[in-house]
């Protein structure tokens, strides 16, 4: 086969392993998780306000209630006229909308009497009640916290998602006449705009449950409460996510928890649990590094075994010879050549579930560092100029890990090379010599992948990456030291017999 085609196959299958790897654990988000998103980014065009305020209506229910409407008050919706005209797609009257900001206010009340022992009246509805408990908790300086009961908009019986909506959207028709309400196409635009922003959410496991994230139109965002999530959900959601994501994202919440969050508490949780992780794939990878190990320390000899035979690329005898050496001296060294093999197919199942729990977590959807939530993905944050200090972080955090990375990659081959600068050779091996041309590109070609999907990462998956890297440096080091001790020791006893 070409090299060049080689070459070209190698990077389609390792890019074909990245899209693999980034489908495969599930959404732990729940419907009602979903719809509190949507709510978040579609709040309606109907804002309840004070009794007094200019332009304000009575409520026809809820004697006690004011509000106001206008299609600007949601960005969403605006966006979605803004496409519908362009694409030449009918328009549905504002009051449409109007009608069923109305009626999920209904179902917001409805749904509250059903949480509490003692139902709320009429005339106890108005404007602190709706804002303080139905659609947004407040903080004590009034800015918004997270969404509440808004979630019963798309959410209808037996959690299913726009079941309300599609019900109240039937009703209007006949109300209001069908040349009113949103035709076929519309009604297809605005929910695919909705389905797309929280089509990418993940960020939502969560031991405690609360408020988390930032969700909705720039300059309005709000922190949406996310279902508490356990081990039985997990598993209900797959074995992969059950026996593995959950767990490392319950402990990237405790600990972020137990830190005490704020930005800072999560990345310390992230750095903790990869020194967990990192040492649980060290002992389960200890065999493959000490065959690495064994294998940077009889390069030398290895090396006079190739310059034996350097035509074995064409001679069978030579050929034959060569492999008959080389597996000598790594039964002499105790070397074993699947070991590496076995480790990745082990290690793999856990990369993705480590991968899963840092989209996850919720908790790292909260706070931020610098600008940066954990929990956004650091190519979509450098591609946006919105946040300068998001936009830097991400780019110092990228340029870390792919520094990191490389180091960690390339430093065993930097390592054997310099010895074998100190081994003067008999002559050259064609043969070895394509193998080693041959695992640089691999090498290579992997380190690309490893940077392209790095773009793609969440922020905390990067400061994972960079830990892990730290301590694949680290390790290779320890290693190369212990195994130089190792040989001293080895040529002071050998030293030792003669006398």
């Amino acid at each position: 086969m070409n090299k060049k085609l080689k070459r070209v196959l190698y990077g389609v299958g390792a890019l074909f392993g990245v899209l693999l790897v980034t489908g495969c654990t599930a959404s732990f988000c729940s419907p009602k998780d979903t719809a509190s998103i949507m709510f978040a980014y579609d709040q309606g065009v109907v804002r309840y306000v004070e009794e007094g305020t200019e332009g304000a209506i009575q409520h026809e229910t809820y004697p006690n209630l004011y509000y106001t409407t206008s299609a600007e008050y949601s960005p969403t919706l605006m966006s979605v006229y803004t496409q519908a005209q362009n694409d030449s797609i009918v328009q549905p009257v504002l009051d449409f909308f109007v009608q069923i900001d109305l009626r999920a206010l209904d179902a917001m009340v409805e749904q509250y009497n059903k949480d509490f022992v003692e139902p709320i009246t009429n005339e106890q509805v108005d404007y602190s009640f709706v804002n303080d408990e139905l659609i947004y908790k407040l903080k004590d300086d009034g800015v918004t916290r997270y969404v509440h009961y808004g979630y019963v908009k798309f959410l209808g019986e037996n959690d299913e998602l726009w079941a309300n909506w599609d019900k109240w959207s039937a009703e209007l028709a006949i109300e209001l006449g069908p040349e009113n309400v949103p035709n076929m196409d519309f009604t297809n635009l605005y929910k695919r705009t909705m389905n797309n922003y929280v089509a990418t959410t993940r960020s939502c496991i969560s031991i405690n449950g609360g408020a988390y994230g930032s969700y909705g139109p720039q300059g309005s965002q709000t922190e949406v409460n996310i279902e508490k999530k356990d081990w039985g959900y997990a598993w209900k959601t797959g074995p992969i996510e059950g026996l593995l994501v959950y767990p490392v994202a319950w402990l990237v919440d405790f600990f972020a928890t137990s830190f005490g969050a704020g930005g800072w508490g999560q990345i310390g949780a992230i750095l903790l649990v990869t020194l967990i992780v990192r040492g649980l794939l060290l002992l389960i990878s200890f065999k493959s590094t000490s065959s690495q190990a064994k294998m940077q320390a009889i390069q030398p000899e290895l090396a006079k075994i190739q310059a034996k035979y350097p035509n074995s690329k064409t001679n069978q005898y030579e050929k034959q010879r060569l492999t008959q050496e080389q597996m000598a001296l790594y039964k002499k060294h105790k070397i074993s050549m699947i070991a590496p093999f076995i480790t990745m197919i082990i290690q793999f199942p856990i990369f993705i579930a480590v991968w899963g729990a840092m989209q996850g977590a919720a908790i790292l959807s909260s706070d931020a560092i610098f600008g940066l939530k954990l929990s956004d993905s650091i190519g979509s944050t450098l591609i946006q100029f919105n946040n300068w200090h998001a936009w830097g972080t991400a780019f110092v955090l990228i340029i870390l890990m792919i520094a990191a990375q490389i180091v960690a990659t390339k430093l065993p081959q930097w390592m054997q090379k310099r010895k074998l600068k100190k081994l003067a050779r008999l002559g050259k091996n064609p043969a070895q010599a394509a193998q080693n041309k041959q695992m640089k590109w691999i090498s290579n070609i992997m380190l690309v992948v490893i940077i392209f999907m790095g773009f793609t990462l969440p922020a905390a998956m990067g400061v994972y990456w960079f830990a892990g890297a730290l301590i694949m440096i680290a390790q290779t080091l320890i290693m190369d030291a212990v195994t130089k001790h190792k040989e001293k020791k080895q040529k002071e006893a050998k030293k030792g017999k003669k006398y």
